[in-house]
C-alpha cells in the first residue's frame, strides 16, 4: 500500500474535495460577475477575492503530480501555492514513500493555518514546511538538491519564482507550471522552451507545462 491509497489520506482528500465543491463555485461565480480579466487585479485582490476559494487540483492531476514525484523519486520537493492543501497532501504522500520532504507557500495567512490543519489531518504534517507571505522571499536561499517543483500560484511570477529556485535545482528535476492551457504565461514559456530544459505541454486539468532541468 501506498500512502497515497491509505484509508487516512483518502478520506481526507475526499472531505477535501466535498467542501471544495460546495465553497468555489459561489465565490467563482462572484468574481466572474464582475466582467473583468482576473489579471488585471493586483495579487492583494486576488488574494482577497479567492479567500474562501480552494480553486486546487483536479484529482487526475494530482494523481500525475503523484506519479511524477514518486517516479522521479523526488526527497525534496517546493511547492509555489498550496491554498487550502490539496496538492500539497498529493505532493506529500509522494515524499513520504520517498523518504523526502515538502517545502510549500501560500502567501494568505488564514489559508496557510487551514491548509497546514488539513496537512496534519492526513499525518504528514511532519515532513511538510508551510512557509507563509512572498514565495519570492521564503523561498529565497533555499538549500538544494531540489528534485521537483509545482508552480500553482500566480501566474505572471511563476518564472521569478523558478529563477529563484534554479541555483538549487537537481540534474533532470522536474519543474511543473499548472493553469498554463487556460492561462498561458508567455515568458515562463519562452524560459523552459529556450534551453536548459526538456519540456512538453499536457492536455490535463488546466494545463500543464512538464519540463526537466537538463542544464
Amino acid at each position: 500500500m501506498t500512502t497515497l491509497s491509505s484509508d487516512r489520506v483518502r478520506a481526507a482528500l475526499d472531505s477535501l474535495y466535498a467542501d471544495e465543491k460546495v465553497k468555489d463555485e459561489p465565490v467563482v461565480a462572484a468574481v466572474v460577475a464582475k466582467n473583468r480579466p482576473l489579471g488585471s487585479y493586483t495579487h492583494e485582490e486576488q488574494t482577497e477575492m479567492l479567500a474562501e476559494a480552494y480553486i486546487s487540483v483536479p484529482r487526475e492531476v494530482g494523481d500525475l503530480l503523484y506519479l511524477l514525484a514518486r517516479n522521479r523519486g523526488a526527497k525534496r520537493i517546493v511547492e509555489f501555492g498550496t491554498s487550502f492543501g490539496i496538492s500539497t497532501v498529493f505532493l506529500a504522500a509522494a515524499a513520504r514513500d520517498n523518504g523526502g520532504e515538502v517545502i510549500t507557500t501560500e502567501w494568505h495567512v488564514r489559508k496557510a493555518e487551514i491548509a497546514s490543519k488539513n496537512i496534519a489531518d492526513t499525518g504528514l504534517d511532519d515532513i511538510v514546511d508551510v512557509r507563509v507571505g512572498d514565495a519570492l522571499e521564503t523561498l529565497k536561499d533555499l538549500p538544494g538538491p531540489v528534485d521537483m517543483v509545482f508552480l500553482d500560484g500566480w501566474k505572471d511570477i511563476y518564472l521569478p519564482v523558478l529563477k529563484v529556485l534554479e541555483p538549487a535545482l537537481a540534474p533532470g528535476a522536474l519543474v511543473i507550471a499548472d493553469d498554463m492551457g487556460t492561462l498561458p504565461e508567455q515568458p515562463y514559456f519562452d524560459h523552459v522552451r529556450a534551453g536548459g530544459y526538456h519540456t512538453v505541454h499536457v492536455p490535463i486539468g488546466d494545463g500543464l507545462e512538464i519540463s526537466t532541468r537538463v542544464a
